[in-house]
Protein backbone atom coordinates (compact mmCIF):
# COMPACT_ATOMS: atom_id res chain seq x y z
CA UNK A 1 0.00 0.00 0.00
CA UNK A 2 1.26 3.44 -1.21
CA UNK A 3 2.01 6.37 1.38
CA UNK A 4 -0.85 8.32 2.47
CA UNK A 5 -0.22 12.22 2.55
CA UNK A 6 -2.64 14.69 4.26
CA UNK A 7 -2.94 17.41 1.65
CA UNK A 8 -3.01 20.60 3.77
CA UNK A 9 -3.91 23.34 1.24
CA UNK A 10 -7.49 24.66 1.54
CA UNK A 11 -10.10 22.82 -0.13
CA UNK A 12 -12.45 25.34 0.69
CA UNK A 13 -11.24 27.48 -1.62
CA UNK A 14 -12.33 24.73 -4.82
CA UNK A 15 -15.89 26.28 -4.73
CA UNK A 16 -16.06 30.18 -4.35
CA UNK A 17 -19.51 31.25 -3.80
CA UNK A 18 -20.96 34.81 -5.07
CA UNK A 19 -23.98 33.91 -2.19
CA UNK A 20 -23.69 33.46 1.56
CA UNK A 21 -22.29 30.29 2.73
CA UNK A 22 -23.12 29.45 6.49
CA UNK A 23 -20.87 26.23 6.25
CA UNK A 24 -17.85 28.40 4.28
CA UNK A 25 -18.57 30.67 7.55
CA UNK A 26 -18.21 27.45 9.76
CA UNK A 27 -14.80 26.38 8.32
CA UNK A 28 -13.16 29.55 8.53
CA UNK A 29 -13.96 29.77 12.04
CA UNK A 30 -12.92 26.23 12.85
CA UNK A 31 -9.67 27.19 10.88
CA UNK A 32 -6.65 27.34 13.75
CA UNK A 33 -4.00 30.09 12.62
CA UNK A 34 -0.67 29.32 14.17
CA UNK A 35 2.99 31.29 14.80
CA UNK A 36 5.56 30.02 11.90
CA UNK A 37 8.59 29.42 13.50
CA UNK A 38 11.49 28.68 11.26
CA UNK A 39 13.83 25.60 12.06
CA UNK A 40 15.81 22.95 10.16
CA UNK A 41 14.14 20.21 7.92
CA UNK A 42 15.06 16.40 10.03
CA UNK A 43 17.98 14.90 7.79
CA UNK A 44 17.77 18.17 4.94
CA UNK A 45 20.84 19.49 3.96
CA UNK A 46 22.53 21.02 0.95
CA UNK A 47 25.76 20.67 1.22
CA UNK A 48 27.01 21.69 4.68
CA UNK A 49 23.84 24.19 4.86
CA UNK A 50 20.58 22.97 6.74
CA UNK A 51 17.64 23.48 4.74
CA UNK A 52 15.03 25.60 6.32
CA UNK A 53 11.42 25.22 6.58
CA UNK A 54 8.09 26.27 8.56
CA UNK A 55 6.53 24.71 11.10
CA UNK A 56 4.35 24.91 14.59
CA UNK A 57 4.78 23.57 17.33
CA UNK A 58 1.45 20.88 18.58
CA UNK A 59 1.52 22.57 22.44
CA UNK A 60 0.52 26.01 20.55
CA UNK A 61 -2.46 23.80 18.84
CA UNK A 62 -3.50 23.03 21.52
CA UNK A 63 -3.06 26.34 23.20
CA UNK A 64 -5.63 27.81 20.37
CA UNK A 65 -8.05 25.18 21.14
CA UNK A 66 -7.96 25.90 25.24
CA UNK A 67 -10.11 28.94 25.28
CA UNK A 68 -12.64 27.46 22.63
CA UNK A 69 -12.83 24.23 24.80
CA UNK A 70 -13.87 26.66 27.34
CA UNK A 71 -16.19 28.86 25.34
CA UNK A 72 -17.08 27.51 22.45
CA UNK A 73 -16.10 28.90 18.93
CA UNK A 74 -18.38 31.77 17.31
CA UNK A 75 -19.69 31.46 13.56
CA UNK A 76 -21.99 33.72 11.88
CA UNK A 77 -25.09 32.02 10.77
CA UNK A 78 -27.33 33.20 8.39
CA UNK A 79 -30.86 32.37 8.78
CA UNK A 80 -34.09 31.34 5.89
CA UNK A 81 -35.66 33.78 7.29
CA UNK A 82 -32.76 36.69 6.67
CA UNK A 83 -31.93 36.47 9.94
CA UNK A 84 -28.25 36.67 11.21
CA UNK A 85 -27.17 35.04 14.56
CA UNK A 86 -23.86 33.86 16.39
CA UNK A 87 -24.04 29.83 16.73
CA UNK A 88 -21.20 28.43 19.28
CA UNK A 89 -19.72 24.90 18.80
CA UNK A 90 -17.42 22.98 21.39
CA UNK A 91 -14.17 21.11 19.93
CA UNK A 92 -13.63 17.55 21.16
CA UNK A 93 -10.93 15.38 20.18
CA UNK A 94 -12.27 12.84 18.11
CA UNK A 95 -8.76 11.15 16.80
CA UNK A 96 -5.12 11.63 16.03
CA UNK A 97 -2.42 9.81 14.62
CA UNK A 98 1.00 11.05 14.13
CA UNK A 99 3.91 9.31 12.33
CA UNK A 100 7.64 11.13 12.40
CA UNK A 101 9.43 10.64 9.60
CA UNK A 102 12.09 8.11 9.14
CA UNK A 103 15.24 10.14 9.55
CA UNK A 104 13.56 11.69 12.63
CA UNK A 105 12.91 8.39 13.97
CA UNK A 106 15.21 5.49 13.11
CA UNK A 107 14.34 3.54 16.41
CA UNK A 108 11.91 3.20 18.51
CA UNK A 109 12.86 5.91 20.92
CA UNK A 110 11.79 9.33 20.45
CA UNK A 111 14.75 12.19 21.39
CA UNK A 112 13.23 15.63 22.02
CA UNK A 113 15.62 18.08 23.37
CA UNK A 114 17.16 16.40 26.31
CA UNK A 115 14.59 14.29 27.08
CA UNK A 116 14.04 10.38 25.42
CA UNK A 117 10.56 8.64 25.28
CA UNK A 118 10.72 5.03 24.44
CA UNK A 119 7.38 4.83 22.06
CA UNK A 120 6.41 1.59 22.53
CA UNK A 121 5.53 2.76 26.28
CA UNK A 122 3.52 4.90 25.07
CA UNK A 123 1.14 4.42 21.87
CA UNK A 124 -2.06 3.45 20.16
CA UNK A 125 -4.87 4.05 22.79
CA UNK A 126 -7.90 1.68 22.91
CA UNK A 127 -11.10 2.82 20.56
CA UNK A 128 -14.70 1.80 19.91
CA UNK A 129 -16.34 0.74 17.36
CA UNK A 130 -19.26 2.65 18.42
CA UNK A 131 -20.79 5.13 20.97
CA UNK A 132 -22.30 1.65 22.70
CA UNK A 133 -18.79 0.73 24.65
CA UNK A 134 -17.65 -1.98 21.96
CA UNK A 135 -13.95 -2.10 22.38
CA UNK A 136 -11.17 -2.71 19.98
CA UNK A 137 -7.48 -2.43 20.54
CA UNK A 138 -5.18 -1.56 18.48
CA UNK A 139 -1.20 -2.55 18.43
CA UNK A 140 1.69 -0.89 17.73
CA UNK A 141 2.83 -4.13 15.80
CA UNK A 142 0.14 -3.76 12.81
CA UNK A 143 1.92 -0.26 12.11
CA UNK A 144 4.73 -1.70 11.30
CA UNK A 145 7.09 -1.85 8.15
CA UNK A 146 4.20 -2.24 5.24
CA UNK A 147 2.85 0.78 6.19
CA UNK A 148 6.89 2.46 6.81
CA UNK A 149 6.35 4.71 3.57
CA UNK A 150 4.07 7.11 5.83
CA UNK A 151 6.45 7.48 8.40
CA UNK A 152 7.04 5.78 11.73
CA UNK A 153 3.84 5.26 14.34
CA UNK A 154 4.25 7.79 16.95
CA UNK A 155 0.75 7.90 18.77
CA UNK A 156 -3.00 7.24 18.14
CA UNK A 157 -5.93 8.12 20.11
CA UNK A 158 -9.29 7.54 19.09
CA UNK A 159 -12.06 8.70 21.13
CA UNK A 160 -14.31 5.97 22.31
CA UNK A 161 -17.03 7.80 24.89
CA UNK A 162 -20.75 8.62 23.46
CA UNK A 163 -20.62 12.72 23.20
CA UNK A 164 -22.18 12.98 25.75
CA UNK A 165 -19.29 11.60 27.83
CA UNK A 166 -16.48 13.26 26.32
CA UNK A 167 -13.66 15.58 27.78
CA UNK A 168 -13.78 18.95 25.64
CA UNK A 169 -10.35 19.09 23.73
CA UNK A 170 -8.06 20.77 25.81
CA UNK A 171 -8.71 18.85 28.95
CA UNK A 172 -8.56 15.58 27.01
CA UNK A 173 -4.74 16.69 25.48
CA UNK A 174 -3.61 17.46 28.76
CA UNK A 175 -4.48 13.91 29.98
CA UNK A 176 -2.63 12.15 26.84
CA UNK A 177 0.06 14.47 26.93
CA UNK A 178 0.77 13.24 30.57
CA UNK A 179 1.08 10.01 29.30
CA UNK A 180 2.60 10.57 26.35
CA UNK A 181 4.49 14.29 26.63
CA UNK A 182 5.97 14.64 22.87
CA UNK A 183 2.34 15.34 22.20
CA UNK A 184 3.04 18.61 23.70
CA UNK A 185 7.19 19.08 22.44
CA UNK A 186 6.83 17.77 18.70
CA UNK A 187 6.24 20.34 15.88
CA UNK A 188 4.67 20.01 12.68
CA UNK A 189 8.27 19.24 10.77
CA UNK A 190 9.39 16.45 12.29
CA UNK A 191 6.24 14.79 11.36
CA UNK A 192 4.82 13.15 8.53
CA UNK A 193 2.31 14.43 5.74
CA UNK A 194 0.45 11.27 6.97
CA UNK A 195 -0.14 12.78 10.45
CA UNK A 196 -3.71 14.42 10.72
CA UNK A 197 -6.28 14.88 13.63
CA UNK A 198 -10.17 15.14 13.57
CA UNK A 199 -11.71 17.22 15.49
CA UNK A 200 -16.06 17.02 16.70
CA UNK A 201 -17.74 20.01 17.01
CA UNK A 202 -20.69 19.93 19.29
CA UNK A 203 -23.24 22.92 19.58
CA UNK A 204 -23.97 24.58 22.10
CA UNK A 205 -26.15 27.28 21.60
CA UNK A 206 -26.94 30.54 19.30
CA UNK A 207 -27.24 34.43 19.83
CA UNK A 208 -29.98 35.44 20.03
CA UNK A 209 -31.26 32.02 21.53
CA UNK A 210 -34.59 30.09 19.46
CA UNK A 211 -35.88 26.84 18.92
CA UNK A 212 -34.11 25.90 15.68
CA UNK A 213 -33.81 22.12 14.66
CA UNK A 214 -31.39 22.88 11.78
CA UNK A 215 -28.96 25.09 14.51
CA UNK A 216 -28.37 20.98 16.48
CA UNK A 217 -26.03 20.32 12.86
CA UNK A 218 -22.94 18.60 14.43
CA UNK A 219 -20.14 18.69 12.21
CA UNK A 220 -16.66 16.61 12.17
CA UNK A 221 -13.43 18.36 10.86
CA UNK A 222 -9.55 16.65 9.56
CA UNK A 223 -6.77 18.84 9.91
CA UNK A 224 -2.74 17.90 8.54
CA UNK A 225 -0.02 18.20 11.27
CA UNK A 226 2.55 18.09 8.88
CA UNK A 227 4.34 21.04 7.25
CA UNK A 228 6.77 19.11 6.11
CA UNK A 229 5.70 19.26 2.28
CA UNK A 230 4.82 23.23 2.69
CA UNK A 231 6.30 25.18 0.07
CA UNK A 232 5.49 28.62 1.36
CA UNK A 233 8.97 30.52 1.51
CA UNK A 234 10.63 30.00 5.00
CA UNK A 235 11.19 34.24 5.53
CA UNK A 236 6.97 34.68 5.37
CA UNK A 237 5.54 36.70 7.63
CA UNK A 238 2.10 35.00 6.96
CA UNK A 239 0.76 32.78 10.25
CA UNK A 240 0.37 29.19 9.39
CA UNK A 241 -3.50 27.79 8.84
CA UNK A 242 -4.71 24.53 9.24
CA UNK A 243 -7.72 24.68 7.12
CA UNK A 244 -10.22 21.60 7.49
CA UNK A 245 -9.40 19.23 4.73
CA UNK A 246 -11.94 16.75 5.32
CA UNK A 247 -14.95 16.92 6.35
CA UNK A 248 -18.70 14.82 8.13
CA UNK A 249 -21.61 16.19 8.99
CA UNK A 250 -25.19 15.09 11.57
CA UNK A 251 -28.55 16.07 11.48
CA UNK A 252 -28.14 18.69 8.42
CA UNK A 253 -31.49 17.73 7.07
CA UNK A 254 -32.50 21.23 6.40
CA UNK A 255 -31.30 24.03 4.34
CA UNK A 256 -29.51 26.18 7.18
CA UNK A 257 -26.50 24.74 6.18
CA UNK A 258 -26.87 24.02 2.45
CA UNK A 259 -27.22 26.85 0.08
CA UNK A 260 -28.18 25.61 -2.88
CA UNK A 261 -26.74 28.65 -4.72
CA UNK A 262 -23.16 28.55 -3.08
CA UNK A 263 -22.25 25.33 -3.97
CA UNK A 264 -22.44 24.13 -0.31
CA UNK A 265 -23.52 20.74 -1.28
CA UNK A 266 -20.30 20.02 -3.76
CA UNK A 267 -18.34 21.29 -1.52
CA UNK A 268 -19.40 19.25 1.53
CA UNK A 269 -19.19 16.16 -1.07
CA UNK A 270 -15.89 17.05 -1.98
CA UNK A 271 -14.84 16.92 1.78
CA UNK A 272 -15.97 13.92 2.54
CA UNK A 273 -14.30 12.20 -0.11
CA UNK A 274 -11.54 13.83 0.90
CA UNK A 275 -11.95 12.19 4.50
CA UNK A 276 -12.74 9.06 3.31
CA UNK A 277 -9.86 8.38 0.90
CA UNK A 278 -7.29 9.51 3.97
CA UNK A 279 -9.53 6.94 6.17
CA UNK A 280 -9.21 4.52 3.54
CA UNK A 281 -5.35 5.49 2.07
CA UNK A 282 -4.40 4.89 6.05
CA UNK A 283 -6.32 1.36 6.32
CA UNK A 284 -8.47 3.35 9.69
CA UNK A 285 -11.83 2.64 10.85
CA UNK A 286 -12.65 6.28 12.13
CA UNK A 287 -15.98 5.37 14.26
CA UNK A 288 -17.00 8.82 14.62
CA UNK A 289 -17.15 9.10 10.85
CA UNK A 290 -18.45 5.72 10.12
CA UNK A 291 -21.63 7.33 12.72
CA UNK A 292 -21.87 10.00 11.07
CA UNK A 293 -22.09 8.79 7.55
CA UNK A 294 -24.52 5.84 8.75
CA UNK A 295 -26.83 8.23 10.41
CA UNK A 296 -26.92 11.09 7.76
CA UNK A 297 -29.23 10.45 4.88
CA UNK A 298 -27.09 12.74 2.67
CA UNK A 299 -24.20 11.17 3.10
CA UNK A 300 -25.36 8.02 2.80
CA UNK A 301 -26.15 9.22 -0.71
CA UNK A 302 -22.17 9.87 -1.03
CA UNK A 303 -21.29 6.65 0.23
CA UNK A 304 -23.64 4.51 -2.11
CA UNK A 305 -22.07 6.92 -5.19
CA UNK A 306 -18.38 5.79 -3.78
CA UNK A 307 -19.40 2.01 -3.30
CA UNK A 308 -20.84 1.57 -7.09
CA UNK A 309 -17.78 3.51 -8.66
CA UNK A 310 -15.22 1.18 -6.97
CA UNK A 311 -16.91 -1.88 -7.50
CA UNK A 312 -17.52 -0.61 -11.08
CA UNK A 313 -13.65 -0.78 -11.52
Amino acid sequence: MGSATVHSGSSIKLFEACTHSNLRSFLHSVTPTLEAYIVAKPGGYSGRVPDLGRCFYLVDLWNHFYPLSAYGVGTPVRLPSGQEIEQYFVPYLSAIQLYTISDFTSCNEIVIGNNLFDANNYVWCSAADNWNGQYATTSLARYDSPRSMNGRPCFQYFECDTPYERMPLADKVYELCYNFPPLSYLNSIELSPSSWMSVFWYPIGHVPAMNKKDLSTCFLTYHSLSTLEDHTPFDSKDPLTLPPIGLATHKTDGDVWTNADSGDQELTTSLVGAADSLLKKLDVQHHDFNYFLNSNRNLIHYRSLTEASTSAV
